[in-house]
C-alpha cells in the first residue's frame, strides 16, 4: 500500500542533513529549497518546528539514539539519521502522536534507495524512544545542547552560570522584537508588546500574530522592522545626529543602517556581496529611507571625505546569535573564530582610516567569543588611533548591568527570565 509521506517530514530530514552532515546553514538551504515555498503554510510551520526543535536539542537527541542503537549508523546512510533524529524530537518535544511518528519514519525510510535497509531498525529504535525516551529524558541535561568547545569557552569567560542560563534560552520558543520608527506608544497595543528603551518592542510567543511577519500591520508601511533588541543597541550607543556623515561597513541586511538613515544622517552601506546589498536596498525602499548603498569590500573602499562617525558590524562567528539561528552551534568550530578574529582586526583598522579626528566609532560582532570582542577592542586601543569614548547609559538603562565605561558586552543567556537576549559584543571609541 503506497503511504503519502508529509512534505514538511522530508523537508525537515532534508534540512537537518544538509545542515549537520554537508555543513550548509539554515538560512543557505531555504534559499536553495523551493520545495519549502511551495508547502502550505501549517506544513511550514511543522517543516520548521522539526527542524528547529532537532537543531535545539541535538546534545539530547543523540544521546537518546544511542541508548537505542547498538551500533553507530555507517556513514554513508543517506536521510536515515536525519529521519531518526526528526522523529525522536518530533516524539520527545513536539508531543506528537508517537505511533504516527514512528510508522512515517519508516515509511519515510522504506521509500529510499539507501535507508530502505534501515526501515526495520528504525521501527525498532523509535518504538523503543517513545516507550522509555521521556522517562530517560529526565536523566538529560539541557546543557549537553551546547558544543563542548562553547562550553569550556563561555564557561571561562562569563562562569558556570552562563551555561545554564544559555541552555535555557535554546530551548525555549523566542519571543519577536522589533525597533520602530515612529509611534512607539501606538504600535506597542496595535501589535500587543512591551516596550524595550525608547526604540524596541517585544512580542511573547503568546501574543505572536500567526503566519508570515511581512503580512503583520505596519510592515509594508515601513513603521518597524525586526531586529533582536541586542542588534539595535549599536546604533542607539553611537547615537547619529541629524546631517552628519556616517559610513556602515558590512551593513547588510540593514537593520543598523536604516537605524542609523532614521535619524536623519547622511548615510554610505558598504556591503562587499551583491545579493545581500540588494536586499539592503529593499528593505531602505519598504522603510522609506534614503541611503547611499556600495557594493565592496571594507578593506578596499576608500570614502571621498572622512567620516563622522562610522559603524563597524564586522562579519563574525555569529555565535552569540544561537538563540534564533541554533544551526551555528553545530557549523561552527574553535579555528573559525581565529580566523574570523584576523580579518575583523583588518576592518575595524580599515574603519579607522575613514574617520575625521574626533569623529565616533562603533565596532559590533554578534559573537559570544571573546578573541572577536574584548581581545579585537584590546588590540585596537594598543595599534590603532582611536581613544575609547564612553558610553551612555541614561537612554540604555535596560542593559546598563552589560556596560563597561566604553564597552557593552552580554553573555550568552542573558534575560533568560524575559525572553533571552542575543549574545553581543559592542566597543565605542573616538579617533585620535
Amino acid at each position: 500500500m503506497h503511504v503519502k509521506l508529509s512534505p514538511a517530514r522530508i523537508w525537515a530530514a532534508n534540512a537537518i542533513t544538509a545542515i549537520l552532515d554537508h555543513g550548509h546553514s539554515m538560512d543557505d538551504f531555504l534559499a536553495g529549497s523551493n520545495g519549502f515555498t511551495a508547502m502550505s503554510q501549517r506544513d511550514r510551520a511543522l517543516a520548521r518546528a522539526i527542524a528547529g526543535t532537532v537543531l535545539r536539542r541535538l546534545g539530547q537527541v543523540d544521546i537518546i539514539l544511542a541508548l537505542y542503537l547498538a551500533k553507530p549508523l555507517p556513514p554513508k546512510t543517506g536521510l536515515m539519521r536525519a529521519i531518526l533524529r526528526c522523529a525522536t524530537a518530533e516524539i520527545l518535544f513536539l508531543r506528537s502522536p508517537a505511533f504516527a511518528i514512528v510508522s512515517e519514519a519508516v515509511s519515510m525510510a522504506a521509500s529510499k534507495g539507501k535507508t530502505r535497509a534501515f526501515r526495520h531498525l528504525a521501527n525498532a529504535v523509535l518504538r523503543k524512544v517513545a516507550a522509555e525516551g521521556p522517562e530517560r529524558l529526565k536523566e538529560i541535561p539541557a546543557t549537553v545542547n551546547i558544543p563542548d568547545w562553547l562550553c569550556q569557552s563561555w564557561q571561562e569567560a562569563y562562569g558556570e552560570a552562563a551555561i545554564e542560563e544559555a541552555a535555557k534560552v535554546l530551548i525555549e520558543d523566542q519571543p519577536t522584537d522589533l525597533t520602530v520608527f515612529r509611534e512607539l506608544a501606538d504600535w506597542t497595543e496595535k501589535l500587543s508588546g512591551t516596550p524595550i528603551g525608547e526604540q524596541s518592542l517585544r512580542i511573547s510567543p503568546s501574543d505572536r500574530q500567526a503566519g508570515d511577519i511581512t503580512k503583520w500591520t505596519g510592515f509594508e508601511g515601513g513603521a518597524w522592522q525586526v531586529q533582536d533588541v541586542a542588534a539595535a543597541l549599536p546604533a542607539l550607543i553611537l547615537k547619529p545626529r541629524a546631517e552628519e556623515y556616517i559610513i556602515d561597513l558590512c551593513a547588510a541586511p540593514g537593520g543598523k543602517t536604516a537605524q542609523l538613515a532614521a535619524s536623519g544622517a547622511r548615510v554610505t552601506a558598504v556591503e562587499r556581496s551583491q545579493s545581500r546589498l540588494t536586499r539592503l536596498d529593499q528593505n531602505m525602499k519598504r522603510l522609506g529611507l534614503n541611503v547611499q548603498s556600495v557594493c565592496a569590500d571594507a578593506l578596499q573602499w576608500k570614502p571621498e571625505t572622512l567620516a563622522d562617525a562610522v559603524l563597524v558590524d564586522a562579519p563574525c562567528t555569529a555565535t552569540g546569535i544561537f538563540r534564533r539561528h541554533p544551526d551555528v552551534l553545530a557549523l561552527k568550530t574553535p579555528e573559525q573564530v581565529n580566523d574570523m578574529a584576523e580579518r575583523q582586526f583588518s576592518i575595524l583598522k580599515a574603519a579607522a582610516s575613514m574617520l575625521r579626528p574626533g569623529g565616533r566609532l562603533i565596532y559590533c560582532v554578534c559573537s559570544a567569543q571573546v578573541e572577536e570582542g574584548e581581545e579585537i577592542a584590546r588590540r585596537a586601543l594598543e595599534e590603532l588611533p582611536l581613544g575609547p569614548l564612553a558610553i551612555e547609559t541614561g537612554p540604555l538603562s535596560y542593559v546598563e548591568t552589560f556596560i563597561k565605561e566604553n564597552y557593552l558586552r552580554i553573555p550568552p543567556g542573558a534575560w533568560d527570565d524575559k525572553g533571552g537576549l542575543d549574545a553581543f559584543y559592542i566597543a565605542a571609541f573616538t579617533r585620535q
